[in-house]
């Protein structure tokens, strides 16, 4: 009995530990991801850093594409997929909004791009970032590797439906590029948020494009993670994570109490240990949202401890 009660322990404080330097970890990630906020990250938005492609998939409104583009990364641009025949209003929306015009569509023989009617470029210099293809709709992933086929860029950033970007994300995303050796990292993972967000585009080439899952095939120790999210999570309310860890800190200090007072320590050592893991892992969500996420009725602010910034007019499905 005495050693099973040493393995539980032992694990116990284990999973505490790990919990403990996951919250270290994020909020250091906050910290920094203020500071780019608040203009000190400047310089790499500015300079001759690496260059991301945003490839958009599904793409049903414009705001999101304006989302897209709201980044200052000098070296950036946003490969956006629609289905004209489709979508024709939202099709049409883009191409008015920011004068495209069409162009010959010369794809690389790096990846397939079957399927895809035209391309469409920008009249306006400021909106020469934006690639506009009209691909007839079948998965993410070949509108990915189409999207990939016209990309000028060697990292390629894949964004789903109607995901919106983080302010500052692309920013911290080029910060952890250019503060590695060349060669060094194949892709760079977010956490909380998807497994790999940022993928070296000669990686994904050699797997054979995105359906290829080529995220998997790169070597853990080429590898990166930052922690934080990089894109919006719609379902993240931190009010509701709030009440949440109050109940759960409510019902575990109970528990503790009756076990303590039936003297099984056991279960004492485990409900322990359940309070802090439960407690790291909402801390942590908090401090990667920074604050509240607010959605309204035709727009969403991102709202930061003491200022208020992130990106409106528009709505989530």
């Amino acid at each position: 009995m005495f050693g099973m009660m040493t393995v539980v322990v032992i694990l116990t404080m284990g999973a505490m530990a790990w919990a403990c330097a996951v919250l270290a970890l994020a909020m250091r990630a906050r910290n920094a991801r203020r500071l780019a906020l608040g203009g000190h990250g400047a310089a790499l938005a500015a300079g001759d850093g690496p260059g991301i492609s945003v490839l958009c998939s599904g793409v049903r409104q414009s705001g999101q594409v304006e989302n897209l583009l709201s980044t200052e990364l000098v070296r950036y641009e946003v490969v956006a997929v629609v289905d004209a025949a489709h979508y024709p209003a939202c099709f049409e929306r883009l191409v008015d909004r920011y004068r495209m015009i069409r162009v010959e569509h010369v794809p690389s023989d790096e990846f397939p791009a079957r399927g895809v009617r035209s391309m469409w470029r920008s009249r306006k210099r400021c909106y020469r970032r934006l690639v506009l293809l009209d691909r007839e709709e079948t998965t993410q992933e070949e509108d990915f590797d189409a999207a990939a086929s016209v990309a000028t860029y060697d990292w390629l950033l894949p964004v789903h439906g109607a995901e919106r970007l983080i302010p500052g994300a692309v920013e911290r995303l080029a910060e952890v590029l250019g503060g590695a050796e060349p060669g060094t990292i194949g892709a760079v993972r977010s956490w909380p948020g998807e497994a790999e967000v940022l993928l070296n585009r000669d990686a994904v080439s050699a797997a054979g494009g995105f359906g290829q899952r080529a995220g998997r095939k790169i070597p853990r120790s080429r590898r990166r993670t930052l922690w934080e999210p990089v894109l919006y999570e719609r379902r993240f309310a931190a009010a509701g994570k709030k009440r949440e860890l109050g109940l759960a800190a409510c019902l575990l200090a109970a528990g503790v109490v009756a076990a303590a007072v039936m003297q099984r320590w056991g279960m004492v050592v485990l409900l322990l240990g359940a309070a802090v893991l439960q407690c790291a892992w909402v801390l942590t969500r908090l401090a990667a949202t920074d604050g509240t996420a607010v959605e309204l009725r035709g727009a969403k602010i991102w709202r930061g401890k003491g200022r208020k910034f992130g990106v409106k007019n528009f709505t989530l499905s």
